[in-house]
């Protein structure tokens, strides 16, 4: 007898068939009614199957709604689990980049085909902006941004998925959720230093500490004067330690102070590198109020700092270090460079830079290739100076034997002359 290809039908005590079949989670799913007949309990696995195959399913009436409804009532959902920045991203992202294509769909329709026609929309979509000029940024080729949507729309489809409103993902695309970025250039050290030196007298002190800590924006924007405890170290020098377990950030106009970090892992204790300790010590006695609640880096009105006032005064004073290219944010990528370089386990640098998983700290290690290949360039001439030395000394060591072969035979016919 031949086996089925798809289902299962069994006959019960009674004479009635009952049709079951697998889903793609591996639940065993049977038909509400059994049958009279088989071919009757075939045809239903047969119309279920058909079904599976075109991404309609059970619950049809979820099924049938738009998917722009479908992905409001999702985010709306998700907004208890979700940080405000992040909700707001989200919202943005549907708004923009999702509804406009996608929207008018019903959630059965959505079909790998037609994921892959939004996809291609997209993509052209922002090829023409940036013909016509509308995206300021040379690499800006929409590619970072429709990864990004991507990989919201399968969160969203998943989901459906899961709650069996539809029998499979169709977001199917094979590498469409990531994109190769060019890896950021890290600031030099001496091009801190000219930054800093460029900003405001009030933000100096900020650059030295976000390049040296490795602190996000909104990190440093939440540290107070109690965060900020001056140490000594064992070798006799003092440093400050820095207690990160809260951010400050704007959103859409509102303050958010004293927010959870971005993530577990956020809460940590980071070490400023003692040549930092006299430039902070300057800051918290000029610029930061005495009370314990104060920030550490403030406007002149004692506000906490905004990305949109530190980014105008930053992209000014890039300049003046030729880095037009470099980010506030690239300043932490540069303080995790420099740690891997001093051969900071990926254990450590997760723990420096408040990542929750290995993947994060080992780009920065991927970044130490140049410096491994100046090591070994350095190795290669050491030895090569080695091997001068060496050639140098033999040669030395013929001169002397030759002289002395030579002076030999002069005493000697010296001696028999006297």
């Amino acid at each position: 007898m031949k086996k089925r290809s798809f289902g299962k039908i069994l006959q019960m005590r009674s004479g009635r068939y009952q049709a079951s079949y697998i889903d793609s989670a591996g639940v065993r799913r049977y038909a509400p009614d059994t049958f009279n007949t088989k071919q009757a309990a075939a045809s239903w696995l047969a119309d279920i199957r058909a079904k599976l195959n075109t991404n309609s399913l059970i619950d049809m009436e979820t099924a049938s709604k738009t998917f722009e409804a479908y992905a409001i009532d999702w985010l709306i959902d998700k907004k208890e689990t979700l940080r405000p920045t992040t909700t707001l991203l989200y919202a943005g992202i549907i708004d923009e980049h999702l509804s406009p294509f996608l929207g008018a769909y019903p959630l059965k329709d959505i079909t790998p085909s037609v994921v892959k026609k939004w996809r291609r929309w997209m993509l052209a979509r922002f090829e023409q902006r940036r013909q016509s000029g509308d995206i300021p940024r040379k690499d800006a080729t929409g590619k970072t941004r429709t990864a990004q949507a991507y990989r919201l729309l399968h969160a969203i489809m998943e989901t459906a998925h899961r709650d069996q409103v539809i029998s499979f993902n169709p977001c199917t695309i094979v590498g469409a959720s990531s994109t190769d970025t060019a890896e950021r250039k890290p600031a030099t050290i001496e091009q801190i230093g000219i930054i800093a030196d460029n900003m405001p007298e009030r933000y100096r002190a900020l650059i030295h500490v976000a390049a040296w800590s490795g602190l996000r924006f909104s990190e440093l924007a939440g540290l107070t004067r109690a965060d900020v405890v001056l140490v000594r170290l064992e070798d006799g020098e003092t440093a400050y330690r820095l207690n990160v377990d809260k951010q400050t950030y704007r959103l859409n106009g509102k303050l958010f102070e004293g927010e959870p970090t971005k993530t577990r892992a956020g809460r940590r204790v980071v070490f400023l590198p003692p040549h930092v300790t006299p430039i902070l010590t300057a800051h918290l006695s000029r610029f930061t109020e005495k009370n314990n609640d104060a920030y550490v880096f403030a406007t002149s009105r004692d506000t906490p700092i905004s990305n949109n006032v530190i980014g105008k005064r930053f992209r000014e004073a890039r300049k003046a270090a030729g880095r037009e290219d470099l980010r506030f944010h690239d300043l932490r990528h540069t303080c995790a460079t420099f740690a891997a370089q001093t051969g900071a386990t990926t254990k450590e640098l997760m723990n420096l830079m408040g990542h929750s998983s290995p993947q994060a700290a080992l780009i920065y290690q991927h970044a130490t290739e140049e410096r491994t290949r100046q090591i070994a360039a350095n190795m290669s001439r050491l030895a090569e100076q080695a091997r001068t030395r060496e050639q140098v000394r033999r040669g030395l060591r013929v001169i002397d034997g030759g002289a002395s072969a030579t002076a030999a035979p002069r005493s000697k016919r010296k001696g028999v002359a006297a």
